[in-house]
């Protein structure tokens, strides 16, 4: 299997030839849209089996490009829809795939649109699992997106830049504000190393498989409001991460060094620890510190 899986990945630049429905396309990936096409079948193999789907299964996914992953997609879910922000691309891949019967293409930007709104335009329902080839210049937003939905997707399956796997799935000790946030929601999985010369045209970065599981409820239980307020003071913790808690917050939220001091002492939390020790249950008890103590520091612009 390893040598399969490593001849098969380093195949798109060299040794292998494009798949003959993108030399028959004659278009070439959009620099501007961060378009790179993942060519390599063992990996699309791998994405559809971490999708974790069922003949029943309803799949959103984002970013279908020529719909290489599209293909490999529709004979396993019941439903898949489909969406490509390139106008061009989306009628192509529909053309492409027009026997599919399970199979609608949307052009769309998906950060227009709520999820449910999109499953709905294709007639679609919940639950059901979000897949894709992430552009990395919109990774964050995109799953920030799915998982703050109102009816949130039950798996996510992304394939993103390498470095943002590391910080999304950061164990305890090494945490980021990117694990943090999708930990308030779900349990992201480091699945896969891609290497880049399993796309085309092959990127300056490497690329990992992440999965994410939805939490049944968030991890810390808040109102709508009070998430606000709470992801507030997480960017303040990590405003200056290489800081001591006591040093980093003060200037964050406008107060001083010995109150800060105090309301992580009272939070049974060391004032010499950095955001990146902190689990999500330590922020809570700070959280609650601070809004007893200066609620004024947590005050949204």
């Amino acid at each position: 299997m390893n040598r399969r899986r490593r001849g098969s990945a380093r195949g798109g630049r060299a040794g292998r030839e494009l798949p003959e429905y993108l030399r028959r396309l004659g278009l070439p990936p959009r620099k501007a849209l961060g378009q790179h096409f993942l060519v390599d079948e063992f990996i699309l193999g791998r994405i559809v089996e971490a999708c974790q789907l069922t003949e029943a299964s309803t799949v959103l996914e984002i970013g279908a490009g020529p719909g290489g992953l599209t293909a490999e997609l529709a004979p396993r879910a019941g439903t898949l829809v489909a969406v490509e922000i390139d106008e061009e691309l989306a009628a192509l891949t529909r053309e492409r795939l027009v026997g599919e019967d399970s199979l609608t293409v949307l052009a769309a930007d998906v950060l227009d649109f709520a999820p449910e709104e999109l499953l709905q335009e294709a007639g679609a329902t919940p639950p059901y699992v979000v897949v894709g080839n992430l552009p990395y210049y919109i990774t964050q937003p995109i799953i920030r997106r799915m998982l703050e939905a109102e009816v949130p997707p039950t798996r996510i399956v992304v394939l993103v830049q390498r470095e943002v796997a590391k910080r999304m799935t950061a164990p305890a000790g090494r945490q980021s504000l990117l694990s943090n946030s999708i930990r308030f929601y779900g349990r992201p999985e480091y699945l896969l190393d891609v290497p880049a010369d399993a796309f085309w045209p092959a990127p300056e970065v490497q690329s990992a498989l992440v999965g994410i599981d939805r939490l049944p409820a968030p991890a810390v239980d808040l109102d709508t409001d009070q998430r606000e307020v709470f992801f507030h003071l997480l960017r303040a913790g990590f405003s200056q991460p290489r800081k001591q808690l006591h040093n980093a917050l003060p200037t964050a939220l406008g107060l001083p060094n010995g109150d800060i001091r105090a309301a992580i002492e009272a939070a049974a939390l060391d004032p010499l620890l950095r955001a990146q020790h902190l689990s999500l249950q330590d922020w809570e008890r700070l959280y609650y510190s601070l809004i007893e103590r200066h609620p004024e520091a947590l005050v949204l612009a």
